[in-house]
């Protein structure tokens, strides 16, 4: 009996063992689809290189909620069955607008890279992850700085895009100020106050930080905001300005926010094996 409970848990594992899956919500069409807007073609190879199965099947503005994604059996058990949800910056935040709750509520982790959406009631309202508002920040800065110690940072902690001869982002919408931001942890900020990277742990109470009842929910896992700038002039894309060290940023968030089953089936494939011994 034994012999084949750690049998299953074995070929459970080498099941868990596979690629971690990410589904892209944006509404830039998928790679290889008809259209003129193909602006995170590169975040898709971006991540595929990372070695994470992309379904893009939310992309196409496949999940704006005229098409009701949530009452859609299909859909709503693509974004329950992925390991991660990225929320593209190539969003328009008022076709995500209506969804709030259920966006703030699924339960499994969400990467928004849009600072339109994470708006609150003061800000006049979109998921409601700050109290406050969001605007375009400056453009003349190359670098980021970091608040403190997180586990989303690589190492060496820093952030600069000068290297991209001295080219400054364009259209970076992040949240106003830190200060305003809904029990999340600031990671890095954008000039004065401005938060770039904010991690949220599961349970925040979004009405509470906003003084509203029944409008934005309770986050149902993990959260964060990672500010991508915007694709406001012909030619740009998700690789627009991006340098070694907002990769490396990118790729350390994504990897601790995904869940690692196939570490979680090692430890109780040795916590057997161990019982077994004794």
């Amino acid at each position: 009996m034994k012999k084949l409970t750690v049998l299953a848990l074995l070929v459970a594992f080498c099941a868990f063992s596979q690629a971690a899956t990410i589904i892209l919500i944006s509404d830039s069409v998928a790679p290889g689809d008809p259209g003129d807007r193909h602006e995170d073609d590169t975040l898709v190879a971006f991540l595929e290189e990372l070695g994470y199965e992309v379904d893009t099947s939310g992309m196409g503005g496949a999940y704006r909620e005229s098409l009701n994604p949530f009452a859609d059996p299909a859909k709503a058990s693509a974004l329950l069955s992925a390991d991660l949800v990225l929320v593209s910056r190539m969003t328009d935040s008022g076709a995500y607008d209506n969804d709030r709750m259920n966006w703030n509520q699924l339960n499994n982790p969400l990467l928004l890279m849009s600072g339109y959406l994470t708006r609150g009631e003061t800000g006049g309202g979109r998921w409601g992850w700050t109290t406050g508002g969001s605007s375009d920040a400056d453009r003349t800065l190359t670098t980021i700085d970091i608040v403190g110690a997180h586990p989303f940072l690589p190492d060496p902690q820093v952030f600069d895009w000068s290297a991209n001869g001295g080219m400054s982002p364009k259209g970076v919408y992040l949240p106003n100020s830190s200060s305003e931001v809904v029990g999340g942890i600031v990671v890095a900020e954008y000039g004065a106050d401005r938060p770039f990277l904010i991690d949220y742990e599961a349970g925040i109470d979004l009405d509470a930080g906003n003084g509203t009842s029944g409008k934005y929910g309770i986050l149902g896992d993990r959260r964060a905001m990672f500010a991508h700038w915007g694709y406001d002039e012909a030619g740009y894309d998700f690789a627009s300005f991006i340098t070694d060290d907002y990769k490396a940023l990118l790729a350390q968030t994504i990897a601790v926010m995904i869940p690692e089953p196939a570490t979680l089936m090692l430890l109780g494939l040795g916590g057997l094996l161990l019982r077994k011994r004794r």
